[in-house]
């Protein structure tokens, strides 16, 4: 079923109930009230009637035999439509002994089972109400005992519910017609406003369907209505189409990238093997595989590592971590990695510093930022490692004296695969190019930075170098006092506690 038919059954099905108790609530309180009229009048006139009834004594001599009510004129009542009958209680039963004149000729009880239990009562009972049916129209009765000269009787008053009866009929039926002339016209103005409302959704429907059919990424929704629900629905559509393209652009490029890296060391070995199958194998030959070889090696771990983290599957071990030994240890590895290379390697601030992390992936961390900064450091450059402490973070900073980078690359230099055209351009530095790599060392940094919780950044200029700060969040300060000192002779840096 079509969400607007969904829609307009659910309104229909609420306003039904909402018809059905509001139409039975308002006919039982008018009814309730009508009859509550009747039941006022009924009373007013049993009353006048005991006071202007008058009782006659007949029989013979001194000792009366039997007492007749004699009931006054209807017209002194407040409704001439009332019908009133005296009935005197005996041991053994019940005899008339008044009427009204409207009814002088109707010798049977008005209501028969309430003068029958008032008759019977041991003890006096208060006024029995009660509805029967006379020549088959409905009349509302009142039944009330009075004692009169020692003698019991029972008076009963009636008046007739026809134009009640009729009343509530009437407005029964204007009741249902209204709830259908309602139900009716809400479908009919719930389908316009549902159809109104929905074709915007259809419009999105028909752009996705666009989409698929045509691979057209381009397609927008036209955010020309108001701000409500659905405008909203689109805005964040164009948004979700433009993330969409974006990550397809991302996508084309992965696999651009990743197919002319894999290509590359590929084309190489086989030109390699090639030549070791004709001429036999020499050294030149053999480095060269195992060079294409490694590179190929660290492209595919670099790849599965990020696949593990993408899905959660990479598995962290936390624990206190000196970040200065850690730095240490860093500064060490730097010079070796530029010992055949120009370029010198310093250490600027030194704060001793302790987090909770990983070891090992906050050293991958680092070496992915060294790495980089002697990969596009020419010779004649400086590489300068610094550590330092905030009241809430540690701050780790690589800079370097290189290349650097434009402000359009900064947005991008940490997506994967990412490369930009000047950073492609070859830098000697020995046996390493600047552009010896897949563009994924960043991307690792950032996402290694981000599970310790907290970020990294870089800010560079074009030719001016680049730096690039890690800040985690510390835990608390090196317990040791630490220094690091040079030793003239060598160059070396050496920490003392």
């Amino acid at each position: 079923m079509p969400l607007r038919h969904r829609l307009i059954l659910w309104c229909a099905v609420i306003l039904f109930i909402v018809l059905t108790l509001f139409g039975t609530l308002l006919y039982g309180i008018t009814r309730w009230t009508l009859v509550r009229v009747l039941d006022d009048t009924l009373t007013t006139t049993v009353n006048q009637a005991m006071a202007n009834a008058a009782a006659i004594p007949m029989g013979e001599f001194s000792t009366p035999e039997e007492l007749i009510l004699r009931l006054p004129e209807l017209d002194m009542f407040q409704s001439s439509a009332v019908m009133i009958q005296a009935w005197r209680i005996y041991q053994n039963g019940v005899s008339l002994s008044g009427a009204s004149r409207n009814i002088e000729n109707y010798t049977d009880a008005l209501d028969p089972v309430a003068l029958q239990q008032e008759a019977s009562a041991s003890e006096e009972m208060d006024d029995i109400w009660s509805a029967t049916v006379i020549d088959g129209t409905e009349w509302r009765v009142i039944s009330r005992p009075i004692d009169i000269w020692g003698e019991s009787f029972v008076l009963q008053a009636a008046i007739s519910m026809a134009a009640i009866n009729q009343a509530s009929r009437w407005l029964l039926i204007i009741v249902v017609i209204e709830m259908l002339i309602a139900l009716i016209g809400t479908c009919f103005i719930g389908w316009i406003m549902a159809s109104r409302a929905l074709r915007r959704i259809d419009d999105i429907t028909a752009a996705a369907a666009s989409i698929v059919n045509t691979d057209d990424l381009k397609t927008r929704m036209p955010a020309n209505g108001p701000n409500d629900e659905i405008g909203r629905l689109i805005s964040v559509f164009n948004h979700m189409l433009d993330r969409i393209e974006q990550m397809f652009g991302v996508q084309q490029r992965f696999v651009a990238d990743v197919s002319h890296e894999l290509r590359t060391p590929l084309t190489a070995i086989r030109g390699h093997l090639d030549l070791v199958t004709r001429y036999g194998a020499d050294p030149e030959s053999l480095e060269a595989l195992e060079s294409e070889v490694s590179r190929m090696s660290r492209l595919v771990t670099d790849l599965l590592m990020l696949a593990k983290a993408d899905y959660g599957g990479l598995p962290l071990s936390m624990t206190a971590v000196d970040l200065d030994d850690l730095v240490s240890e860093i500064y060490r590895e730097a010079k070796i990695l530029a010992k055949d290379r120009d370029l010198k390697v310093t250490m600027r601030d030194f704060e001793p510093v302790r987090i909770t992390g990983d070891h090992d992936r906050l050293k991958q961390l680092m070496l992915n930022l060294v790495s980089n900064a002697i990969k596009f450091t020419p010779d004649g450059g400086e590489i300068t490692l610094s550590l330092r402490s905030t009241p809430v973070d540690a701050v780790l900073e690589v800079s370097d004296t290189g290349v650097g980078i434009s402000i359009e690359d900064q947005k991008h230099v940490f997506d994967r695969f990412y490369q930009s055209e000047t950073s492609r351009a070859r830098v000697d530095i020995g046996d390493l190019k600047a552009n010896d790599g897949v563009g994924l060392g960043l991307s690792i940094a950032k996402w290694i930075a981000e599970v310790h919780g907290g970020h990294i950044s870089v800010r560079s200029e074009p030719d001016h170098g680049a730096a690039f700060t890690v800040t985690i969040p510390h835990t608390a300060a090196h317990p040791r006092p630490t220094s690091l000192t040079r030793r003239e002779q060598t160059g070396e840096w050496t920490m003392t506690r």
